[in-house]
């Protein structure tokens, strides 16, 4: 009796996790036109859940508190942008959807390994007496709560970026 129960709860969550994907497949076309856009970070605001995450200098977001501080980088700008868009693009699952003509802006999309769950992240790079500062605003789309996984990719991102070359 317990291994027929078994064996119907193992089908069951088989089903569920094939109908979860065919739900992303269909709809992430329609989240990444959603979410592609760039992200004012002059008027970003928070969505109540806190599955997000900013990174940004002091000030530059004045209705959203930063979770971290930027610090300066002393690079050009347009060196730390493609720097960053090279460590976004070397991640598993991950795709730059959208990059500003200037090409210091960009947003991507990185999905999990199981659920694929997508999450977004829009970065910018502004130049600082110094050289550069990096905004970067990292998003779950689904669920209430993330596990830390939007501060980690930023925090990793920021780790991976220091290692490039030309940067």
């Amino acid at each position: 009796m317990v291994r027929k129960i078994l064996g119907t709860v193992a089908v069951l969550a088989v089903a569920a996790v094939a109908a979860w994907h065919a739900y992303i497949a269909l709809a992430i076309d329609g989240l990444e036109s959603e979410y592609r856009a760039p992200v004012d970070f002059a008027t970003l605001e928070f969505a109540w859940t806190p599955n997000q995450f900013l990174m940004a200098p002091a000030g530059a977001t004045p209705k959203a508190e930063p979770h971290a501080v930027s610090q300066v980088l002393a690079a050009e700008p347009a060196a730390v942008a493609e720097a960053l868009a090279r460590v976004a693009q070397a991640q598993p699952r991950t795709r730059v959807l959208w990059r500003s003509e200037d090409g210091l802006a960009f947003t991507a999309v990185q999905q999990s390994r199981l659920m694929r769950f997508p999450d977004f992240v829009s970065v910018e790079v502004r130049a600082a007496e110094g050289g550069s500062v990096v905004l970067a605003y990292s998003r779950s789309v689904f669920g209430r709560g993330d596990h830390g996984v939007n501060r980690a990719r930023v925090e990793g991102w920021m780790a991976q970026l220091e290692q490039q070359p030309g940067r």
